[in-house]
């Protein structure tokens, strides 16, 4: 995890390509590829700034990461079903733990996957190379409201002359006055 990088300033992310493009060039060569999943994700964006509280791209950048799953050529082949499923589930609402069970199952990948029994055991996370996730809700996935997109994407009406508003309002103009 690289998280410092892109903590303070979200251009700086562009320095990573100097570390990863090597690395993945170095696993390319090895022939490590071959027989390697690749996983890559971020945590989140800015910790602090005006991008982040004030921008609906901030608020994505905070609460919704991004992340790559890469399978190599011999898995694809010979778990097309699997592979068309994790196609699938690419931008629906996926949570950590459904990395977690995903990660698990290519640990059983010679098994048939066995939904009953993650939930018996009450983990939250499903597989994504097993389960369609279809129209998932925040609910569905266990996530708090808190950190809903769902939620927090529906517009309601407000009085623009509230005293909440105002006082947002004002607070805004203190931090565009000081750059």
């Amino acid at each position: 995890m690289f998280s410092c990088l892109t903590h303070d300033d979200m251009n700086d992310a562009t320095h990573m390509d100097a570390v990863l493009e090597p690395f993945f060039r170095a696993l390319h060569r090895s022939g490590s590829l071959r027989n390697t999943a690749v996983v890559l994700y971020s945590d989140h964006g800015p910790r602090f700034g005006l991008s982040r509280g004030y921008t609906r791209m901030g608020w994505y950048e905070e609460n919704l990461p991004m992340m790559l799953i890469s399978m190599p050529e011999s898995f694809r082949r010979r778990h097309g079903k699997m592979m068309d499923t994790l196609r699938g589930n690419q931008h629906k609402l996926t949570t950590p733990f459904d990395v977690h069970e995903t990660l698990r199952r290519l640990l059983d990948v010679g098994s048939p996957y066995d939904d009953g029994q993650r939930i018996a055991r009450s983990r939250r996370g499903v597989s994504l190379f097993d389960v369609t996730l279809d129209d998932r809700t925040c609910k569905d996935a266990t996530i708090a409201l808190t950190y809903c997109e769902c939620e927090l994407s529906r517009t309601h009406s407000v009085d623009a002359t509230c005293a909440e508003v105002s006082l947002l309002y004002m607070q805004l103009c203190k931090h565009v006055a000081s750059f």
